[in-house]
């Protein structure tokens, strides 16, 4: 009898054994399974050649979707699994009255036209009958006896003024003041928050956290060419200053044509690249366990200017 209970409970624990490494099977498919992304787009000269194309398969094509633009219209296209969705679709909206049946006589439409004019004739007719002019009361006549208004003399119009003048400059100095004195406030609490050592750590660990990040999120082939240029030369190279400050990340798969001669807009791209869940929550997971992180999100939320 003990022999058939621990036989039983052998085959129990190799069932939840198996559950278990199914699971974790399922979760690292989940999260190393790479979100695969291709984009291409070009321009000429205007924004309506614009044309884009971004398609996606997530799962070994078990999620895949695309979406594109072309001639100023979006479509998209959506499947999950045996599930298709797209904007090419064609969608009923059961709520849209549907359309009369041709099989209808015209004689029965004339009726039916002649009938509810007549209804609609009878109702006008009946609500102006209910809405009768409202006889307007006369204005009351002013009696002889009621207050009359107090006559300033010109002095006392002017000191009345100058008074008003007056209380109204100290209100505004005096609310500017006060102003400036919770700025002050203000300005102390940032002050101490920003440089507190705690705050300062969790910040240097957030940057180093989204290098590493956007390390990952790179991707994997990209070919980027632009050709620009203003009407006036002096804009063309402050455009060129500006890209200049970025070219460093993206000069090793972009190429930069200015025209100092020429207004002129082409860019043509390509780009591939994929994801994985993993990234994310290698990133979440050091932002939590960080101590300095948590505390600092902590004084986030209690944090009042």
């Amino acid at each position: 009898m003990l022999h058939i209970f621990l036989l039983i409970l052998k085959i129990i624990g190799y069932l939840i054994l198996g559950i278990l490494a199914l699971v974790l099977i399922l979760v690292l498919f989940f999260l190393l399974s790479p979100f695969v992304y291709q984009a291409d787009a070009a321009v000429d000269n205007s924004f309506d050649s614009l044309t884009g194309k971004i398609r996606f398969h997530w799962l070994m094509h078990l999620v895949s979707g695309e979406v594109s633009y072309r001639e100023g219209t979006f479509t998209w296209r959506f499947r999950a699994a045996w599930k298709t969705y797209g904007s090419d679709m064609e969608t009923e909206d059961p709520n849209e009255p549907a359309e009369p049946s041709a099989d209808k006589a015209p004689e029965t439409y004339l009726q039916d036209s002649a009938v509810k004019k007549e209804e609609k004739a009878e109702q006008k007719r009946s609500s102006n009958a209910e809405k009768e002019p409202v006889p307007m009361a006369a204005p009351a006549e002013k009696t002889a006896d009621s207050p009359t208004k107090e006559k300033l003399s010109f002095f006392g119009k002017l000191y009345a003024r100058c008074k008003a003048v007056l209380e109204k400059i100290e209100y505004t100095f005096r609310k500017f003041c006060d102003n400036i004195k919770a700025l002050g406030k203000k300005k102390e609490r940032l002050s101490s928050f920003l440089n507190n050592e705690i705050h300062k750590a969790a910040f240097h660990r957030t940057v180093r956290e989204l290098k590493r990040f956007l390390v990952f999120l790179k991707p994997d082939r990209a070919s980027v060419d632009v050709e620009f240029g203003f009407e006036d030369p002096s804009h063309t190279g402050y455009a060129l200053a500006g890209i200049s400050m970025i070219y460093p990340v993206i000069g090793e798969y972009t190429r930069i044509r200015p025209d100092f001669e020429n207004k002129v807009f082409r860019a043509d791209a390509d780009i591939k690249g994929k994801v994985r869940v993993l990234y994310a929550l290698v990133f979440a997971w050091n932002m939590v366990w960080d101590k300095n992180v948590r505390t600092t999100y902590r004084h986030l939320r209690r944090f009042r200017l």
